[in-house]
């Protein structure tokens, strides 16, 4: 939107440009990225194997198999809670622009 000149009336147009102006908010794709990370993150929460390495593969495979699991322990939770932060801030979008969405169809009549 353009504006050649508003001079005389600058708060009164730029008060009524506001007012026109449309904040969009991709909300179904906001959901539906949350609820993909969510089932990305149910895959994520495997359990330590319960594979007896040194039988499986030998002794030599082992230690590097259980040094693996060890490091994926560890990312798998930094991972998990940087996820979880991610998630948070996506709810806190959708609630926020729907709360405000509500309350200004409230506000001109639309929760009568």
């Amino acid at each position: 939107m353009q504006v050649t000149s508003v001079e005389p009336f600058a708060g009164f147009a730029r008060a009524a440009l506001m007012a026109r102006s449309d904040i969009v908010v991709p909300g179904e794709d906001l959901q539906q990225a949350a609820d993909s990370m969510r089932r990305v993150l149910q895959h994520i929460n495997v359990k330590r194997s319960s594979a007896d390495f040194n039988r499986v593969v030998g002794s030599p495979v082992r230690g590097a198999a259980e040094s693996f699991e060890d490091r994926w322990d560890s990312g798998r939770k930094q991972l998990r809670e940087e996820c979880d932060d991610i998630l948070k801030a996506i709810d806190m979008v959708l609630e926020t622009f729907t709360s405000v969405d509500d309350q200004a169809g409230d506000s001109i009549g639309g929760g009568r």
